[in-house]
């Protein structure tokens, strides 16, 4: 073994991450990012707000299909749909904690959870999935954003009583 293959050789790579947070991709500076592209940042989600009630909407309706698939395959066939199901429920859960609204937020966070533990053959599941389905379209088409109102705790005790019964 000689000297030169004993030694190690070091690469620099150039940080990506630095020019999008407004440095050199070669600063020694450790990232900060402006007030004015904070600011900046958040009035584009802000304004993409108003697109909010129809995207979820979208998913949803996403969701509610990837269910009815779920129901209807084979169990070896299933892993998809249900792959499709998580996603759908954790892409709501992010939009509805973007803009604020808990309600939503929790029934989609409680579904994805409960992907980890979905048995289709059991009645009791079918029941427990439904609930957390219908519990979000009523939340969207009532427009309920806080988990605080009567008609909130109400949505919320009805998914909790399935979830108690049926699990």
């Amino acid at each position: 073994m000689n000297k030169s293959d004993s030694e190690a050789e070091i690469f620099h790579r150039m940080n990506k991450l630095k020019p999008k947070a407004g440095l050199s991709a070669f600063s020694k500076s450790q990232g900060l990012i402006s007030q004015k592209r904070i600011e900046k940042a958040q009035k584009a989600i802000d304004d993409k707000e108003s697109l909010y009630h129809e995207e979820v909407e979208k998913i949803l309706g996403n969701l509610q299909a990837s269910w009815k698939d779920y129901c209807a395959q084979k169990s070896d066939n299933r892993t998809n749909a249900l792959d499709r199901i998580y996603n759908y429920s954790n892409n709501v859960k992010d939009l509805t904690s973007m803009y604020n609204h808990t309600l939503m937020e929790y029934f989609a966070q409680s579904l994805r959870d409960f992907c980890e533990k979905i048995d289709v053959h059991k009645k009791e599941h079918q029941i427990i999935v439904q609930a957390h389905i219908d519990a979000m379209f009523v939340t969207l088409h009532e427009k309920l954003r806080s988990d605080e109102s009567e008609k909130a705790k109400e949505l919320m005790d009805a998914v909790a009583v399935a979830i108690e019964k049926y699990s």
